[in-house]
């Protein structure tokens, strides 16, 4: 058993007994004598004791996490956001800076506007997409980057080494918020960075069943998290950590044929784009991607996401929004069935604007996450919504 509170890499083995892993959602344990309830009370020994302090199903599926990302460990939380706050509340203490991108997912920047600043942290901003910025804001010291690419909505790409390395130069961590294109598609420790959140509830979960987040790196960095994680409560119970578990398995199988039907149908709507009722399509796979020469550094495909710019603002997208017949009007993404969202009223909602703006986000985008319907389905779907057909 791993001496650490939380999963580690762990090698594959053949299961003997049940091929379903055990589920236990008891919330305490019974302890053989005084004194491993002590080592276990204090933090010293892992395993069954008292949930708050972990359980074996959360246990295992970090472990398949580290695994994946190829790092020292993992510490699951309840959501995603309770993971971007624990490693930011975790790694951040009143007087210090932290550097948080524009071009970052809405909660993660309402977060630390209206809370971090309570606590007097320092927040500032940076373009991830302009490296100059960060360059500039790297003059005075920052404790932590936080960033994430592809961004979310609109599917442009950040160098990812590049940023790492500016930041680390200065003496600033790096947070990097890997939810849209999990390894394979995208290892990003190999380019150095310190920390990687995954919102669960997308690629790891993958059945829109599950509410988890994951975050994984060193030790060093993975343990005063776990302890954070214990003092707040945040997390991962047993029955989400195991639906997790259960996904595990067609993972890559998944990724595979959602990446593969997200450029088929990038490609069908990007020769819709002369008809004036499609502005743009961005797609990190369209060989005309204006961030290509960094994918082809540092992703293995373009993901399961593809943004759609529609003319008009919120009055030419809501309709299209409104008349699809296949995919769900829905937030999330990383699931089986296809998901189309319109940024502005969900995933960055919680921004101004002028917030939104200056993020690249506009009123008519469009956010479509591809699931497993088949590309005539879906782009014969999108077509008709924007009245193509």
């Amino acid at each position: 058993m791993s001496e650490f509170l939380y999963g580690t890499p762990q090698p594959h083995r053949a299961p003997i007994g049940p091929l379903s892993p055990p589920l236990s959602r008891s919330s305490t344990a019974g302890q053989p004598d005084a004194e491993t309830l002590r080592a276990m009370g204090a933090g010293e020994r892992s395993g069954e004791f008292y949930q708050r302090m972990g359980h074996n199903n959360g246990r295992a599926f970090e472990s398949l996490v580290a695994s994946l990302e190829g790092t020292d460990g993992a510490v699951s939380f309840a959501s995603g956001m309770a993971a971007m706050s624990g490693v930011l509340g975790t790694h951040l203490s009143a007087g210090d800076r932290v550097l948080i991108a524009e071009e970052v997912y809405g909660g993660t920047s309402a977060f630390a506007l209206h809370d971090l600043t309570r606590f007097g942290v320092t927040v500032d901003r940076f373009s991830s997409l302009d490296l100059q910025t960060l360059r500039s804001q790297l003059e005075r010291p920052a404790k932590l980057c936080v960033f994430e690419s592809p961004i979310n909505p609109t599917l442009r790409v950040a160098d990812i080494g590049a940023i790492v390395a500016m930041a680390q130069a200065a003496g600033a961590m790096t947070v990097f918020d890997g939810t849209f294109c999990p390894p394979p598609i995208q290892s990003v420790f190999k380019l150095g960075v310190d920390l990687v959140v995954h919102s669960a509830s997308k690629f790891f979960g993958g059945h829109a069943d599950v509410l988890a987040g994951v975050v994984a790196g060193r030790h060093e960095l993975l343990q005063p998290l776990e302890l954070w994680r214990r003092r707040t409560g945040a997390l991962l119970a047993p029955d989400p950590a195991w639906l997790c578990q259960r996904s595990w398995p067609t993972l890559g199988l998944r990724l595979q044929a959602q990446q593969a039907a997200a450029l088929a149908v990038a490609r069908g709507l990007g020769e819709d784009v002369q008809s004036g009722r499609v502005t743009a399509v961005m797609y990190p796979g369209l060989p005309d991607h204006p961030d290509r020469e960094i994918i082809d550094r540092q992703m293995n495909g373009g993901g399961c996401v593809l943004a759609i710019e529609l003319p008009g603002g919120l009055d030419g997208v809501l309709p299209v929004v409104d008349r699809l017949q296949v995919i769900a009007r829905a937030a999330s993404l990383g699931g089986v069935e296809s998901l189309a969202t319109v940024p502005a009223y969900t995933t960055h909602a919680p921004l101004s604007p002028e917030q939104r703006q200056a993020a690249g986000i506009s009123d008519g985008l469009l956010r479509v996450a591809i699931g497993l319907e088949g590309v005539d389905v879906l782009l014969a779907d999108l077509r008709q919504a924007i009245a193509l057909d």
